[in-house]
């Protein structure tokens, strides 16, 4: 009943805390996790293709889809449910069993905001979140309850932060600027250290017809250095991403976005 217990805790907080990003199917920059959250009741499917540099060398070595669903509440609290296929056929030097399977990975993602951008009628407040993804599927000595996956097995997208996030207007369009602090103890995909980004929406390409906005992205995400953009178009029913993870290799996406109520 106590593991039981420590369990439910640990996929509550895991469910409440986290944040990451496009190529995680949740809201943020490429990599780079943000403090800010989809509006409440925002429901957000979204489709990645990712080069095996997004993913741990363990789990993958090449190149492979990824699909994910993400809800808003309270207008404070996101969480995702995220598949990352695997084809064993396709891993260097495959066993039999490899050779057999094609299955998909399983993770959940949050987050929580704690402070809003301005909050308190402060002007110069950021926007403040906490995060973790992948929290609950590490090894079966104890991992599944632990917050933090060490090592090589399971539990391939763990990590925990802290980010802060602040926008600026500008006469060319809004500036935004994010900093955030990610720690994992993995040793095959380590994220241990600070990040920061700045996402640009200029002002003329929302004047195209079917474009909502266009968000030119540059990031270091504690890993990568990374540039590309996110477009949001036809009402802001879909976004389309393409990254250059690293300034060379290409990861792309779609995102369809409902908001469940008015």
């Amino acid at each position: 009943m106590k593991r039981l217990f420590t369990l439910i805790v640990g996929l509550a907080l895991g469910s409440a805390l986290a944040n990451a990003q496009f190529t995680d199917s949740a809201s943020g920059l490429l990599q780079m996790p943000t403090a800010e959250i989809e509006r409440e009741g925002t429901f957000m499917i979204t489709n990645n293709y990712l080069n095996k540099h997004s993913l741990s060398p363990v789990g993958w070595g090449y190149d492979t889809f990824a699909y994910g669903f993400n809800i808003a509440f309270w207008s404070r609290f996101e969480v995702g449910y995220v598949c990352t296929i695997f084809d064993g056929k396709r891993k260097p030097n495959p066993t039999d069993r490899d050779l057999i399977m094609f299955n998909q990975d399983r993770h959940f993602t949050g987050k929580f905001q704690l402070l809003k951008e301005g909050e308190f009628g402060l002007a110069w407040m950021p926007a403040l979140a906490v995060g973790v993804s992948d929290p609950t599927t590490g090894s079966s000595s104890g991992g599944y309850i632990d917050m933090n996956t060490e090592g090589q097995g399971n539990g391939y997208f763990n990590r925990i932060y802290a980010a802060v996030s602040k926008n600026f207007a500008t006469p060319w369009g809004k500036l935004g600027v994010h900093m955030a602090y990610l720690y994992n103890r993995r040793s095959d995909y380590r994220l241990n250290g600070p990040a920061v980004g700045v996402n640009w929406r200029p002002v003329w390409l929302e004047r195209i017809p079917v474009i909502d906005w266009v968000d030119i992205i540059a990031e270091y995400d504690a890993r990568t250095v990374n540039a590309g953009f996110i477009a949001s178009v036809w009402d802001n029913r879909f976004e389309l991403m393409f990254e250059l993870q690293n300034l060379r290799w290409i990861n792309f996406g779609a995102r369809f976005k409902v908001r469940l109520i008015k």
